[in-house]
């Protein structure tokens, strides 16, 4: 049986990232104010770069590499690589050829608010949702029948046990994630803007290099080379204090 709490630390990282979508646009609204095209626009650039022609690629790749746990070094640098390449040059070209009016902090901030704040949501969603339904067919009793035929045999043991074994702090780890996860998108796609700004494409060029870099050592947890989450939480943590600090720095510089 999967525990009432558990099921309900399901469902708040759902509900964290709406009000973190809906709180940083209320806080920005009332500090620099807001644009809503580059708003809507971040939010529609995260899904259809990230949730459809990035995944695309790694349907292609993971397809054609079934073993790629077995190499998390390799495996870490494509992921990283790919991610990096895919959103900071599609930054990159929605400032360029969308946003050429709205190149200023303001339009920045509410880019990297829709990018981040889309991304807490579709994850939160995508993720937790499959979770809530197993939980459920489980404490049912119904979760081998009604799993027949769509997922392999061999699969649904694990998959259950991991459904069980998976207490409420690994749920509710989530909304630490997400929380930095938000500022480091804010703070690329001020980056990005930077370099459109100031003409410098090699600032895209970090950009993509430093998005791989954070990316890769959650690697070696998806391939099981890392047991603890709380170690790659704290370094996101870090890495999202660091990302809110460069915010307040470019606020001066990008008018």
């Amino acid at each position: 049986m999967v525990s009432h709490v558990t099921i309900i630390s399901m469902f708040i990282p759902i509900l964290f990232s709406f009000l973190l979508f809906a709180g940083l646009i209320l806080f920005y609204k009332k500090k620099t104010g807001i644009y809503i095209k580059p708003l809507i626009i971040g939010s529609i650039g995260f899904i259809v770069i990230t949730q459809i022609l990035e995944k695309v690629l790694h349907v292609v790749v993971l397809t054609n590499f079934p073993n790629y746990s077995d190499h998390p070094w390799l495996f870490g640098l494509y992921g990283g690589m790919a991610a990096g390449l895919f959103e900071e040059l599609g930054r990159f070209i929605l400032f360029t050829w969308i946003l050429k009016k709205y190149l200023n902090f303001k339009g920045g901030i509410s880019f990297g608010i829709g990018w981040g704040g889309i991304e807490a949501v579709v994850l939160m969603l995508t993720i937790m949702l499959p979770n809530i339904i197993f939980a459920y067919m489980i404490n049912a009793g119904t979760f081998e029948t009604a799993l027949a035929g769509q997922v392999p045999s061999d699969q649904l043991p694990t998959l259950k046990e991991t459904v069980l074994n998976q207490g409420a702090s690994f749920y509710l780890l989530a909304c630490v994630e997400r929380f930095s996860a938000v500022f480091i998108q804010m703070a690329l796609s001020l980056f990005v803007l930077s370099a459109v700004v100031k003409r410098k494409f090699v600032y895209v060029m970090y950009a993509i290099l430093i998005h791989a870099a954070i990316d890769f050592p959650f690697a070696f947890y998806q391939t099981g080379h890392i047991k603890s989450l709380w170690i790659l939480e704290l370094y996101l943590a870090i890495i999202g204090v660091f990302s809110f600090v460069f915010i307040k720095k470019v606020e001066k510089s990008i008018h």
